[in-house]
């Protein structure tokens, strides 16, 4: 029998393994820092000649690399000349890869991608992870396709749960009293209707049983279930211009994971992520990660929309709002945006709403405003974040 040659295509892709995974999240995310013991850096100075090296070192032609704008045709050949370089490293590390002389924990995924990133997004390119990119240079916008918030939203949660403190295990259980599988302390007549026989206590049964001096099983009691409530989360994104950089990062990681916190707990729960500037747009779940900041600030058109969703669902409601600023946008022309919002964050009331205030900024004004909302709502908490990329360990420590 002659067995079919291996594809030297397909064995180079299995070569780098999950590290594409974890080169889509750093592409994502360029504020994940990662150490390695291989310098990929040296790799490209292999490839260039002593002249290019000393302009390597130099953080202005890096800087060149990103603009072409006044670059003249010597320096035009010199860039060309340093990419070239950079190909061929990026293919010796692949090679280095495939023939085991390199692990994934030799190398910093971080480094690979301010070293490599056109090698990379071509990469991730062909393996259906990316669309495409816009702009180029100085401003380069990634494209994701829908299959990528999976594997960034699964390495989101192991990083985050990594360092996460195991302080309370959680199924969304209140402490009213109501019909579960989860028992409470308080001690029950048994009742059919009510009650499970996993909330059946026999060690309390038999003690009542002896107490009054029956051999037999006489009375059965139970532990009264607690109430599993089904929670409607509601994240609010702001997508306005003043959201640039690690805040906007931070918001999308946020809801990334906590949509797959929801889905792999399974259940009822379910989660509505709105980005809102001085418009509101559901966002799918293929499109979190194409968030691009831009507009102008509407808080109260935010709110708004998430108490009209709440008040056609059942189960508690929970809003994470989550903007660096104060309002600059009012959908109501004869409110100023200030007004609008506290407006309706009084609303919420109507639907029960538990708002939690995520702020990304120190100002004292913006600060006044969160609190203003945060007493009219009543059932609320305002969370002040220094840095933004801490706030989904929040946000799954919450849920």
């Amino acid at each position: 029998m002659i067995e079919k040659p291996e594809c030297k295509a397909c064995s180079k892709e299995q070569s780098l393994g999950s590290l594409l995974n974890d080169l889509l999240y750093s592409l994502f995310n360029p504020y994940y820092r990662e150490k390695g013991s291989f310098d990929t850096t040296e790799l490209i100075k292999k490839y260039l000649k002593e002249e290019l090296r000393r302009f390597d070192e130099n953080p202005f032609f890096r800087e060149l690399l990103k603009d072409l704008g006044f670059s003249n045709g010597y320096w035009t050949e010199q860039i060309e000349k340093y990419q070239m370089a950079r190909r061929k490293a990026w293919e010796e590390v692949k090679e280095l890869l495939e023939a085991g002389k390199l692990s994934r924990e030799d190398l910093s995924i971080n480094q690979l991608v301010e070293n490599f990133f056109d090698e990379v997004v071509e990469e991730l390119k062909k393996i259906g992870y990316i669309d495409y990119v816009e702009g180029k240079f100085h401003r380069r916008v990634v494209k994701y396709k829908a299959i990528a918030e999976r594997i960034i939203g699964d390495k989101i949660l192991s990083i985050a749960l990594e360092e996460l403190e195991k302080k309370s295990r959680g199924e969304n259980l209140t402490e009213k009293e109501g019909v579960s599988i989860f028992s409470g302390a308080n001690i029950v007549e048994f009742d059919p209707m009510l009650h499970s026989f996993d909330n059946i206590d026999l060690c309390e049964s038999l003690v009542k049983s002896a107490v009054r001096g029956n051999i037999e099983l006489e009375e059965i009691v139970a532990r009264q279930p607690k109430h599993a409530e089904k929670c409607v989360y509601v994240m609010l994104i702001d997508v306005s211009d003043s959201m640039r950089g690690k805040k906007i990062v931070g918001a999308i990681e946020a809801g990334i994971a906590l949509r797959r916190a929801i889905e792999r707990k399974g259940g009822e729960d379910e989660l509505v992520v709105l980005a809102f500037n001085h418009r509101v747009s559901k966002v799918k779940k293929e499109e979190i990660l194409n968030l691009e900041p831009r507009g102008r600030t509407d808080i109260g058109l935010a709110l708004r929309s998430a108490r009209r969703i709440l008040s056609d669902r059942s189960g508690t409601g929970i809003i994470f709002l989550i903007s660096d600023g104060e309002p600059t946008a009012s959908y109501d022309p004869s409110l100023t945006p200030w007004v609008c919002a506290l407006r309706e964050a009084k609303m919420l009331r109507s639907v029960s709403a538990k708002l939690q205030i995520v702020m990304f900024g120190n100002e004292t004004r913006f600060f006044e405003f969160c609190s203003a909302m945060a007493k009219l709502c009543g059932n609320s908490r305002l969370l002040h974040f220094s840095d933004p990329l801490n706030l989904k360990k929040y946000i799954l420590r919450r849920f």
